[in-house]
């Protein structure tokens, strides 16, 4: 039996990652509150990070890199009751992600995130994540026979270390890597498959699912997860607290918002 929503029948459910199906206030948050700190001697809080995340979309800021980097340039240059508007004007150069600096502040993030060496069970990948669903959530929705995939902008290698040693997710309930769009992911063209708030993650996932647009619902909690869903033309559902603006929907674009993922049941 798929979901039902409001009347609107869903056999295909797309699931984000962070902060949707894992609570990553704890890692990813803390790596870019201690990579920030150590470049600028700030602290920077919660709602800095929730501002950068909601106007930045121009500057790719569903990658936490990019978050990193934007806060630096921030704290260094204005003062914080300018950025809103510095992040919706573009006031900051093009992010060049091949820039010395970037990649340091890259580096750093990653040591704090993944461990060093990388995956040496000691990141904060490791301890400091936890699931937001409950343990019958996956098992139920795999007994009425929904179809789940996931697209996340986390990279390869990180998104399947996550789903299927931490979480247990992959071939459990997801089948296949083959159904996880990460940031990095190809086509069957090998064309470069671009990252939200770009469709093309979520109807490349619906395409390899053999599934239909209207079939399917795709779930996040961020501006860059409703703008993907949006502009693809699938259904949203929105989990958690974010500030989402809404904008230029489609007729016959379904939104709905829950306080967290186990609401689907």
């Amino acid at each position: 039996m798929p979901i039902k929503i409001n009347n609107h029948i869903y056999p295909v459910l797309i699931f984000d990652v962070d902060d949707t199906l894992i609570d990553t206030s704890k890692s990813y948050d803390e790596a870019i509150r201690r990579t920030v700190k150590n470049y600028t001697n700030v602290s920077i809080s919660n709602e800095y990070i929730d501002l950068v995340r909601s106007s930045g979309i121009s500057y790719g800021v569903n990658n936490d890199w990019n978050v990193t980097w934007l806060l630096i340039q921030l704290v260094q240059h204005f003062p914080a009751e300018q950025w809103k508007i510095i992040l919706t004007n573009q006031g900051l150069e093009h992010i060049n992600s091949n820039s010395v600096e970037y990649i340091e502040i890259k580096d750093f993030f990653q040591k704090i995130y993944l461990g060093h060496p990388h995956f040496n069970g000691q990141g904060l990948i490791d301890v400091a994540e936890e699931k937001m669903y409950k343990n019958h959530f996956f098992p139920t929705l795999k007994k009425r026979g929904v179809k789940m995939a996931i697209v996340t902008s986390r990279p390869t290698n990180e998104a399947l270390y996550t789903l299927k040693n931490i979480n247990g997710l992959l071939n459990e309930f997801i089948e296949s890597e083959h159904f996880i769009i990460t940031t990095g992911s190809k086509n069957a063209k090998g064309e470069l498959i671009a990252e939200k708030p770009s469709p093309q993650p979520i109807l490349e996932s619906v395409k390899r699912l053999k599934m239909k647009v209207k079939e399917s619902v795709y779930i996040g909690n961020s501006t860059s997860d409703y703008i993907a869903a949006r502009d693809a033309g699938v259904d949203f559902i929105q989990v958690g607290t974010s500030q989402i603006e809404r904008h230029n929907e489609a007729k016959g674009f379904n939104y709905f918002k829950f306080d967290n993922v186990n609401d689907l049941l």
